[in-house]
This record gives structure tokens, C-alpha cells and sequence, in this order.
């Protein structure tokens, strides 16, 4: 494998960031766990999530946890599309969906916090 086949898949910016949300998902899955399953026993109880969701900042957190969920997924799959000769020789349309996936899950999933 060529070296600028490997900078072309491991991008400077796309790597950085795909550790800084490997990072942020590792605190906001134990964040989660700890509201949801360790501060009481009802706390998955319908009223509970519906309180703890009427939290703006909660609404913040779970909106943060999904972009960074989102753009880990999504950039994981633009490297390893990347690394096919499909990937390869469509690299433009590659990048175009995988960002146009990730802006729709990250839309999508804002508003239906917002409505909640």
C-alpha cells in the first residue's frame, strides 16, 4: 500500500476527529449508563425520561452524543469505502454521501429532541 493512499484515507482532520468522538462517546455512554441505569431503580420509567428530556441541557447532551455517534460512524465508513477500488476511484462520491448521511441523521435526530 502507497503512502498516499494511506494520507488520502487517514486525512489529518478526519483521523483527529475520529478519536476525539471515539473519546466523547466513551464519556457519553458512561454518562448515559449513569442517569439512566445507575441513579434509581425507575428512572426508565416513561414519566422519568419524559422529565429528564423537558432538561434543555439533556436535550444538548443527547444531541451532542448523537453528532459525535453520527460523525464516528460515518467517517469509519468513508475510510473503509476508501480503501475499496470503488472508494477509490469515486472518492468525491463517497465523501458526498457520507456527509449528506451524517447531516441527516444529525437533522433528523435534532428534531425529533426538539418536538419530544
Amino acid at each position: 500500500m502507497s503512502e498516499s493512499h494511506t494520507r488520502r484515507v487517514l486525512e489529518p482532520f478526519g483521523w483527529i476527529f475520529q478519536m476525539i468522538t471515539g473519546l466523547l462517546l466513551f464519556a457519553f455512554v458512561i454518562f448515559h449508563l449513569y442517569i439512566t441505569h445507575l441513579t434509581s431503580h425507575d428512572a426508565l420509567e416513561y414519566a422519568k425520561v419524559v422529565e429528564r428530556l423537558s432538561n434543555p441541557a439533556i436535550k444538548a447532551f443527547y444531541w451532542l452524543f448523537l453528532a459525535s455517534a453520527s460523525f464516528h460512524a460515518f467517517n469509519g465508513l468513508r475510510a473503509i469505502l476508501l480503501d475499496t477500488d470503488f472508494g477509490g476511484r469515486n472518492e468525491r462520491a463517497v465523501n458526498a454521501l457520507t456527509m449528506l448521511l451524517f447531516l441527516i441523521a444529525v437533522v433528523y435526530g435534532g428534531l425529533l429532541l426538539i418536538t419530544f
